[in-house]
């Protein structure tokens, strides 16, 4: 059975499987079915996600209505005022919003995990581990996003970075005016006051497209009624990956390191079940021994992206070698690759990220899509916060209801498979 013979199966038998609605309960069981029917250990890792869905909706409009207030009053000239929100905001996000989703995530769910010789939980007990590689994706799908919303994300591909530009503009104006409150230069601070103004109008025109879509996305989050997408690239392609190597390396299994498979929930509301699992088992895996392949999207598009690393102040590099080795073997393979650089010019992440913020930075995240070339916009961003691989990528039928089978390539998704069999054979040796 081929990954997209394994696909059509997921898509018939289970449907979309939302976290926390019966279809990721038919998930997790036909997961666990299908493993076990393979003869491999299977194990259910139990953790909590939060169930609200209008959680982000909420922080969304708060972040918007922060961000507005500040800019609107230091063009007002209240610059100590207008810091405020954006000091709010910062500690917020950097010191506070992962101790609240912990304390909110109280809704259960569960990543269905499977070795190949053994269950995970032995593997981990052992105090010397030897080699190991956890191959990995993400088996919960999301809601459809409002049709309407489209035109705005457009213009965000132009607008975003533009927007970002003035902030940072904008910022540099504010820390001339703390110069000159400092100072005590009339004359300084009146020309720099002025500077803040027409920087600041100039900021709330371009982030206009942001503030809306913002809103906009917040509010259909609270008051629409919401439909599942069917998830056939998003990620059942990534789920059918997984397990066809699985079948696969069961069969002929490599000799001298471990395997493991494990499909996370909850990615969709925010990497819940990957972030949880680290949280409870990170230090008990070796961050030397241990290598990590996750797969999402990989059913449509010619190009592979190469995951290099994340972060836009705080950075975290992938390791070079494997780098490396995954556009080597795709050159074999004839599959044109792009390095990519998670940032806010990238947007969304996968589960691979919550591993490399750990630490563990042999990671190889496949993700196949269409190469879109970032616009003049994005390259000036990229140029000024020093954002290394700044590149897009096309994902327009992803939370929609156009991502079904018909979108799959099965040759893609093919070649995928055969190139992420390739590089564990490798690298277990």
């Amino acid at each position: 059975m081929s990954a997209f013979e394994i696909l059509q199966v997921l898509q018939t038998e289970v449907g979309p499987r939302r976290a926390g609605t019966p279809g990721e309960d038919r998930a997790q069981a036909w997961l666990k079915a299908r493993c076990e029917g393979w003869g491999l250990p299977v194990e259910l890792d139990e953790f909590k996600f939060i169930g609200s869905t209008a959680y982000r909706s909420f922080v969304s409009l708060l972040t918007l209505g922060l961000i507005a207030t500040g800019v609107i009053l230091m063009t007002a000239d209240q610059f100590l005022l207008g810091l405020i929100p954006f000091g709010v905001l910062f500690i917020y996000f950097n010191f506070i919003n992962r101790k609240i989703e912990l304390r909110l995530a109280n809704t259960p769910s569960h990543n269905v995990i499977a070795g190949l010789r053994r269950p995970i939980s032995d593997y981990m007990a052992e105090p010397q581990k030897g080699p190991a590689i956890l191959i990995c994706a993400h088996y919960d799908t999301p809601h459809n996003l409002a049709a309407w919303l489209t035109p705005l994300r457009e213009l965000l591909r132009f607008f975003g970075p533009l927007g970002f530009l003035s902030l940072i503009l904008l910022a540099v104006s504010w820390i001339l005016q703390l110069l000159c409150l400092l100072l005590d230069s009339v004359a300084c601070r009146e020309l720099s006051g002025d500077l803040s103004s027409i920087l600041g109008n100039i900021t709330l025109i371009l982030n206009a497209p942001y503030f809306a879509y913002l809103l906009a996305g917040s509010l259909t989050g609270l008051l629409a009624k919401k439909t599942d997408a069917p998830g056939a690239d998003d990620n059942g392609s990534g789920t059918a990956l997984v397990l066809e190597l699985a079948r696969r390396l069961q069969a002929n299994p490599p000799a001298n390191t471990e395997i493991f498979f494990a499909f996370w929930g909850a990615e969709e509301r925010g990497l819940f079940g990957s972030r949880q699992f680290i949280r409870k088992f990170g230090a008990q895996l070796d961050r030397e021994k241990l290598q990590i392949i996750n797969a999402d999207c990989v059913g449509v598009g010619q190009t592979l992206t190469v995951h290099t690393g994340q972060g836009t102040w705080t950075r975290h590099r992938t390791d070079p070698c494997s780098v490396a080795r995954i556009e080597r073997l795709a050159v074999q393979f004839n599959i044109p690759t792009v390095r990519s650089w998670e940032s806010i010019i990238s947007g969304g992440s996968s589960d691979h990220a919550a591993w490399i913020d750990r630490g563990f930075n042999q990671v190889i995240s496949l993700l196949r899509e269409n190469l879109r070339p970032p616009n003049w916009p994005i390259r000036l961003l990229a140029a000024v916060l020093r954002i290394p691989d700044a590149n897009m990528l096309e994902l327009k039928h992803i939370h929609t209801p156009a991502d079904t089978l018909a979108v799959i390539d099965p040759q893609v998704l093919g070649t995928t498979v055969d190139l992420a069999e390739a590089y564990v054979r490798e690298i277990a040796g």
